[in-house]
């Protein structure tokens, strides 16, 4: 165990050094926790966790305010985190493990850094969740087929022809990580390089680290390796960024394909929050009734036994609800001692998953969820996703919202194309000028970018280091992609179906 100190873990510098963080002592307590505490501002002000309001949960575009956001469903989460880290700090405290691991200095730094994980979790999701992903996954996956783009004897209208291969090895490998890269947009990955790259919060390693959830880079080829193979399921960042997670790894003393240990407890919140969420919100849309809901539940548990831990949470929930009051405050009455009761008990087991795990969580080689074994709290979690699965997100109403959602998200995609179909000569003038002669369309288009997504792009061409004209072009294009990318996804639900409708409408 001497080898577990989170005062080394918990780094408090930044990627762009201020005098302030220079001139911190580790020692210093107060000092460090004002670091962390600049975090939690920079986070809490930032325009991404507004956009948060306005993106979807699970019903795209609703009306209906109790029905969660982003945002609302960020905040059930950042508490579960707070509520899991005090537990685990408490327990060590109990165990005098405080001073060993070296906590004692730092227990305010580590609940903060796992309450602005959660906050953070989402801000890379795009318009409509997942649909929103899978539509960008698979426009960008359809431009970029081999069929269309790597063959010498296929026209190509689209010109872009920074993409084809050449028959030298050490490029066509080049070429394939940055088309798989693109192809493979996920909201984490696009939630860190929104952090450091577009909204420059220049956040200290240690809060960064809490939201690289995925050890994966999105660009590698390489098969996954068994003993990371959960903690690789999903790509975690871009070849954008990889210098910088490079560098946050040695920062934070990170060994390759491991995870940082605030992610684990950051990780478990998510999942204890939007498996009662969404079935709260599904009873608020009246897809189901309370009484329709513990069927669903019972039906995937099986039989209930007196004192498991169904009966314990779920059953003496709706045991709790008073029939002296409406429908609708037991409704209410149902889900608030729902949240209570599950909350409670998977939060408490996390916190213990965390604790008993602490040498392999420390280091980032637990390759598991904290949630995830055979226990009865795995079972319920199961469960209760589940029901979800079967009853809310096939229903059809939910169906038909993600369908608009990827039609949405596909089409503004469309729209955008022309700004890809230019040549490298031809972009670069209109970047320069701000405006082209002989592509007026083009021209506006790329007005309506957000000066944010244009100044990254500019930025990150200026950086590139290529000496032969052929990567500068192959580097040229992915970063005129990503510049799409950044810009659609980081619409809210509301702004990309109302510039849907404006592109849409007809004369």
């Amino acid at each position: 165990m001497d080898d577990i100190n989170f005062l080394k873990k918990l780094s408090f510098q930044r990627n762009y050094k201020s005098a302030i963080s220079q001139k911190v002592s580790a020692d210093d307590e107060d000092a460090v926790n004002r670091l962390f505490e600049s975090d939690r501002g920079r986070i809490i002000n930032s325009a991404a966790i507004r956009r948060l309001q306005q993106k979807t949960q699970v019903f795209p575009l609703e009306q209906n305010a109790a029905v969660r956001s982003r945002l609302t469903h960020s905040l059930e989460v950042q508490q579960v985190g707070r509520y899991i880290s005090k537990t685990v700090l408490s327990d060590l405290k109990k165990k005098k493990l405080l001073e060993e691991y070296g906590l004692t200095e730092r227990c305010d730094a580590f609940e903060s850094l796992v309450e602005m994980s959660c906050l953070m979790h989402d801000i890379g999701n795009p318009p409509f969740g997942h649909f929103g992903e899978a539509a960008i996954q698979r426009w960008f996956s359809a431009l970029l087929a081999p069929s269309y783009i790597f063959t010498e004897e296929t026209p190509d209208p689209c010109r872009i022809k920074a993409l084809q291969l050449t028959g030298n090895k050490k490029q066509d490998l080049f070429r394939r990580q940055l088309k798989q890269d693109l192809c493979s947009f996920e909201g984490n990955a696009q939630g860190l390089r929104m952090a450091h790259r577009l909204l420059k919060l220049n956040l200290t390693y240690a809060q960064v680290g809490s939201i690289l959830k995925y050890t994966r880079g999105a660009y590698d080829l390489e098969p996954i390796p068994a003993e990371f193979d959960y903690l690789m399921k999903k790509p975690g960042y871009y070849w954008s960024e990889a210098d910088f997670v490079s560098e946050l790894t040695k920062k934070l003393d990170m060994e390759r394909y491991c995870r940082f240990p605030l992610t684990y407890i950051m990780e478990a919140a998510d999942d204890i929050s939007y498996c009662i969420a969404d079935l709260d919100d599904a009873a608020e849309k009246g897809i189901f009734t309370v009484e329709q809901l513990i069927d669903h539940l019972k039906a995937e548990w099986g039989e209930v036994k007196q004192g498991d831990l169904f009966e314990q949470t779920i059953m003496r929930a709706y045991n709790n609800i008073s029939e002296n009051h409406t429908r609708r405050i037991q409704q209410d009455q149902f889900f608030m001692y729902l949240r209570v009761n599950i909350t409670g008990k998977l939060a408490y087991y996390s916190a213990q998953r965390f604790i008993q795990n602490l040498p392999e969580i420390y280091h980032g080689r637990f390759n598991s969820a904290l949630l995830e074994d055979k226990s009865p709290e795995h079972r319920l979690l199961k469960v209760l996703k589940t029901v979800a699965f079967k009853h809310v997100f096939n229903h059809h109403e939910v169906e038909e919202l993600e369908l608009q959602g990827y039609r949405i998200i596909s089409g503004l995609l469309d729209v955008y194309s022309p700004l890809l179909m230019m040549d490298r000569a031809e972009f670069s003038s209109l970047v320069e000028h701000n405006f082209h002669k002989h592509f007026f369309i083009e021209t506006r288009l790329f007005h309506k970018l957000s000066n944010k997504h244009r100044l990254s792009y500019a930025e990150a061409l200026e950086k590139v280091s290529a000496t032969n004209e052929s990567d500068k072009s192959i580097l040229e294009f992915y970063y005129r992609a990503r510049l799409i990318q950044d810009y659609i996804s980081g619409m809210t639900d509301h702004y990309a179906y109302e510039e849907y409708r404006k592109f849409m409408v007809s004369n």
